[in-house]
This record gives C-alpha cells, sequence and structure tokens, in this order.
C-alpha cells in the first residue's frame, strides 16, 4: 500500500486543538523556494550523533530522539527489496540514495538525492507493529523534502504541505521558548503556529 502523508505522523496532536496556539508570530509562513535558497548540506555532518525536533510547524511530530545513518550497500539492497516487493512498479532512483532516517523503531526514510543541494525524495517504510499478528505489509509514503544545516541545527521541510522542524543534538538542545525560536531562526524558517518541544513537553504533562 502507498500513501503521501506527514514525514513525522507518530505524535498526534489533533485531539488537543485550541489548546495548541502559542503566541503567533508576524510573519508569512516560509516557502519551500526560500526555504532552500543557498542551502548547505552534508550528510556526514548529521549522521555522528541523535536529534531531537525542538521547534516544529505541524500537527504531528516525533518525540524521541532521531538517528541518521549513510546507507550502505548490504541495507539498501535489503530496504529496495521490501519496497520492490509492495509496488515492482515504481521508479526510484536507488543509486542516488543517501542518508536513512530512523525516528523510531519499525519506521525507516530512504533520503534520494534530488540533484541540488539539500534537495531529497523521501522513500519511507512504516511496519505496522501495531495490528494484531501477523502483521500486515508495510505502508509506503513520499515526500519531497528539503534538508538544511545552519551552525549546529537542522532544518527539514515537507514541500508538499510546508510543514517544518527544527532539529538539534541531544546533548544541544535549547533549554527556552526563546532559544527554540532562535534555531529556527537560523534556518529562516517562520510563520503561524509553529511549537517547540518544551510547550509539547507542558501539555503533555497537564494532559
Amino acid at each position: 500500500m502507498f500513501k503521501q502523508l506527514w514525514i513525522f505522523e507518530i505524535i498526534s496532536l489533533c485531539t488537543v486543538a485550541g489548546r495548541l496556539n502559542q503566541n503567533p508570530e508576524p510573519h508569512s509562513t516560509t516557502t519551500c523556494e526560500e526555504f532552500e535558497r543557498h542551502a548547505k548540506f552534508d550528510p556526514q555532518a548529521i549522521v555522528d550523533s541523535m536529534w531531537k525536533i525542538v521547534y516544529f510547524w505541524s500537527n504531528t511530530t516525533e518525540v524521541r530522539p532521531i538517528i541518521f545513518s549513510l546507507v550502505s550497500k548490504k541495507r539498501l539492497v535489503r530496504f529496495k527489496a521490501v519496497v520492490e516487493a509492495l509496488d515492482p512498479h515504481l521508479q526510484i532512483e536507488w543509486h542516488r540514495a543517501v542518508v536513512m532516517m530512523e525516528p523510531r523503531p519499525g519506521v525507516q526514510a530512504l533520503f534520494i538525492d534530488a540533484g541540488t543541494p539539500g534537495a531529497f525524495r523521501a522513500v519511507i517504510k512504516v511496519e505496522q507493529r501495531d495490528k494484531v499478528r501477523p502483521h500486515p505489509e508495510p505502508l509506503l509514503k513520499f515526500a519531497d523534502l528539503r534538508l538544511k544545516l545552519v551552525e549546529r541545527y537542522l532544518g527539514m521541510m515537507c514541500c508538499e504541505d510546508l510543514t517544518a522542524f527544527v532539529l538539534a543534538r541531544v546533548n544541544e538542545l535549547p533549554s527556552t521558548e526563546e532559544g527554540c525560536i532562535a534555531a529556527a531562526s537560523y534556518l529562516g524558517l517562520s510563520g503561524l503556529g509553529g511549537r517547540s518541544y518544551l510547550y509539547l513537553n507542558r501539555l503533555r504533562t497537564e494532559l
């Protein structure tokens, strides 16, 4: 089965709608074209650490640390075999695979180089581990992504819906709302409805 959905579809915030709006920023939403302008991205620079989302514009996010790794030939062969068994007609440039992202066990996103710095087509495989055994076949999704590394912060934007995420290494997390917003500013991200991981932590505690 193939779907095109949010890059992070793990923690749903819709159940607490009406409580999610922080003070709105007086800026228009950053577009994908604006975000990728003058983008610099080196895959080698993100695989040395675990990362955490510290600010996001999305109805879903991921609260666990996220792992990035370079794609070995053996791992690519295994991933390709699963995808092609599910849909042999997909035309994927496997030779352009660069990075694997694992936001949590059972979820893998393979980033295919789209030809310009920081531009990727993501093939996302989601195992349905929450279903009754025998588990159904994995779900496949596509996402048109842009990644940008500025100083110690990593930015990720999904061009289909303009959802965006700011990530920092787990040992370098901003400790204040102002620090989270500053991290987004470093990456050139702005817009209404942005939320920090600190805000999400408070919200989850209240629930």
